[in-house]
């Protein structure tokens, strides 16, 4: 009976965001004014009024008989799941053997590429893009992705001066697809690890890699596509580590790594001090060598970065003055009374901030939160509260605590892509939270409406970022 009132209850859920992305075309713009503050959505806002909801707009792109047709096909396969009679299904084996994952990674690549993203519009692409190539700027240090920046100059460097580019989108194409190959990998070890039956495998693969914040594996221009393999590859050591199967090294210095390429993985670092604590206290391994796995391979990334942007006339003088982080007027944090800055339009409790959260779960992790929340309440005394799920809740708290304080400037208002790595952990929380409390009726039943609808709305939002954009 449980359930059943938990798959209910996000069935209903399920066809309300249905509805919201089927008619959001429709809804009157003027409602963007109660929610958003006028400097935002007014005249020379950033935020144009009829994409208020942007978090679900993607939608809009598909043929309008191909909406109603999908929300169609989806919404009688949700009912179904949600209140037809119990069917003795039998899923499909997972792959477990090593040459048929890396066979099926490296068939994803086609789908990367040929669904990678055309334009510049969100977040720093355009500058990224065009710095990185202007004869003037040929943009190679930057203090915000120090190792990521570096890296995709020095790509386009040499297609440069092998084929010719003109800016530097195919190096950002390239790699993101790469990415996206790898990152597809280690979801199957992941979900070959974490599941104990083919079903709860095949609910953890499918639950992360329909989620919206793939996106970044589409040939996307930003810095946020590496990190997002290194966060992914990080977890399942991190599973490795708890099982006694791997050392404290892989995950430090895949988190290591991570830093060096953007700094925003530092709230991942709570997740890592739980796996220094559960080796000390639990394993009983000497002090002295968790400590020097956890914090060795950070201080060398550290000292590296450091020596290539000073040798790049970019050190410490640029990341303290104009580098600083905090976006264009350096502000860290979402003011709490009232915004003054210029890139600042509403306060940490206001109207619009929740709207920009919701729309970025809408985009990036549509069903997570309220899972997560439906099973604290109708699961609290079953839920698992092993090694791993504290790892994982302290990773996907740390992170949802960083897009939800994190000054807009640097997110929300449609620049979704710094925050859509909290969908990584928070999510594969929900999915390990998921395999580990339900029967294995209502697991495929809540797995079924969970990818059926992440995967109509990611479809939906790579292909709308296939279109090109008037400035582009």
């Amino acid at each position: 009976m449980i359930e059943r009132r938990f798959l209910r209850i996000l069935v209903v859920y399920a066809l309300a965001l249905l509805g919201l992305h089927l008619l959001v075309s429709r809804i009157p713009t003027t409602w963007a004014f109660f929610w958003y503050p006028p400097k935002l959505v007014g005249e020379g806002g950033r935020l144009a009024p009829e994409e208020w909801l942007w978090g679900v707009y993607p939608y809009t792109y598909l043929a309008r008989w191909l909406q109603f047709a999908f929300a169609a096909g989806v919404g009688a396969w949700t009912l179904w799941l949600g209140f037809g009679r119990d069917t003795p299904w039998k899923p499909l084996g997972f792959p477990s053997r090593p040459h048929t994952q890396a066979l099926l990674a490296l068939a994803s690549f086609p789908l990367f590429w040929f669904g990678r993203t055309v334009h510049t519009r969100w977040g720093d692409a355009y500058i990224l893009v065009k710095g990185i190539a202007h004869p003037d700027v040929r943009l190679t240090y930057n203090w915000q992705a120090p190792l990521d920046t570096y890296l995709h100059a020095q790509l386009f460097r040499l297609g440069e001066r092998l084929w010719g580019w003109e800016d530097a989108l195919p190096a950002y194409w390239i790699l993101s697809s790469m990415a996206g190959v790898l990152a597809v990998w280690v979801l199957l070890k992941l979900a070959e690890n974490l599941g104990r039956t083919h079903l709860e495998r095949w609910v953890v693969f499918g639950v992360m890699v329909t989620l919206g914040t793939m996106q970044l594996f589409f040939g996307y221009p930003e810095n946020y596509t590496i990190i997002s393999l290194l966060m992914l590859t990080f977890f399942w050591l991190g599973w490795r580590v708890v099982q006694g199967i791997g050392s404290l090294w892989g995950p430090s210095i895949v988190l290591a790594l991570a830093h060096g390429f953007h700094p925003s993985t530092l709230f991942l670092q709570p997740a890592m001090a739980f796996l220094v604590w559960w080796l000390w206290r639990r394993r009983g391994e000497p002090v002295a060598q968790v400590l020097a796995a956890w914090l060795l391979p950070v201080l060398v990334v550290l000292v590296g970065v450091l020596a290539l942007m000073t040798a790049g006339g970019h050190g410490l003088d640029a990341f303290l003055g104009p580098e600083a982080p905090g976006g264009g007027d350096h502000r860290w944090w979402v003011p709490l009374s009232q915004p003054t800055g210029e890139w600042e339009y509403y306060t940490l409790f206001s109207r619009g901030h929740l709207m920009d959260i919701l729309n970025e779960q809408w985009l990036t992790q549509p069903f997570t939160l309220i899972t997560l929340a439906l099973l604290l309440i109708f699961f609290w005394r079953t839920w698992p509260r092993d090694a791993y799920s504290g790892f994982l809740l302290l990773a996907a708290g740390a992170y949802l605590f960083l897009i939800f304080t994190w000054n807009p400037d640097y997110g929300g208002q449609r620049d979704w892509d710094l925050f859509s790595t909290a969908a990584w952990p928070a999510t594969l929380l929900m999915a390990y939270w998921l395999i580990r409390t339900l029967g294995t009726e209502a697991l495929l039943r809540t797995g079924g409406v969970l990818i059926a609808h992440q995967l109509l709305y990611t479809a939906a939002w790579v292909y709308s970022n296939t279109r090109p954009w008037e400035w582009s």
